[in-house]
């Protein structure tokens, strides 16, 4: 009987589910992205934004705005204008992968400059943008199995969601938690492993059980997040980072 009744109601549920994701995803973005942009708008950014930059800020803004058609859509039952949409976002995913590597590499070239040890930043946009490659692109080849498709597109835009969200937990939790070891930990991703969570309440709800996909994306975003904030403050990757940062244009 609850099985019954679960399978009856999660449709509904799904969408929901899916709604608020963006809408908390949303949240994020204007809180994280909106002042900076608007300082930079202002000529108070510490530096101009390269084409590059420019480029990748806009495909980011792209991919908010082409997840809310799509959920629009699946909500209006019309799943064909959703795969034809999936189509735009299979070319945008390589395109944000380039434009990123350029505009976070010109962005700690700045701060090896500036702010001496602040190029050890880039290992966060690696762990950002190479799970959200990952997930996604996985996501596109298995788009025939609905259920393993969208867990996968929700894990890969929880990245972009999670690091737009960095950008308010850390100055508001640094100065309680600190910013080495769990302090670290829980500033940087505590808004990623929220989406996570809300993941893992969406398999509950719909299916009863975590299922597989869901599994192994929580398992390795968590422990990518360990490898990050062990390595962050090493010497080792200090040295690693210097090393990337030559082979990119920079201020």
């Amino acid at each position: 009987m609850a099985t019954n009744v679960r399978a009856r109601w999660a449709p509904q549920i799904e969408r929901d589910y899916f709604l608020a994701f963006l809408a908390l995803g949303v949240a994020g973005v204007v809180l994280g992205f909106v002042p900076p942009s608007w300082a930079r708008f202002n000529g108070l950014a510490d530096y101009p934004a390269p084409i590059t930059l420019q480029i990748h800020a806009g495909l980011f803004l792209g991919w908010v705005v082409l997840l809310a058609a799509q959920i629009v859509f699946i909500r209006q039952g019309n799943p064909e204008m959703h795969k034809r949409l999936g189509l735009i976002g299979a070319a945008m995913i390589p395109a944000m992968a380039i434009s990123s590597v350029f505009a976070e590499t010109y962005s700690d070239r700045f701060a090896a400059i500036h702010q001496p040890g602040g190029q050890r930043f880039l290992i966060v946009p690696i762990f950002s943008l190479g799970l959200f490659l990952a997930f996604t692109t996985a996501g596109l080849l298995l788009r025939r199995r609905s259920a393993i498709h969208k867990r996968l597109m929700f894990l890969g835009t929880t990245l972009l969601f999670g690091a737009a969200w960095s950008r308010v937990t850390e100055p508001l939790l640094m100065p309680i938690v600190g910013n080495h070891g769990m302090g670290f930990f829980i500033h940087r991703f505590i808004m990623t492993n929220a989406f996570l969570i809300m993941l893992a309440m969406f398999d509950w709800r719909t299916k009863g059980r975590l299922l597989p996909v869901s599994v192994l994306g929580i398992s390795v975003t968590v422990g990518a997040e360990i490898a990050v904030t062990a390595l962050f403050h090493t010497a080792w990757w200090l040295g690693v980072a210097d090393a990337i940062l030559v082979y990119f244009p920079g201020p």
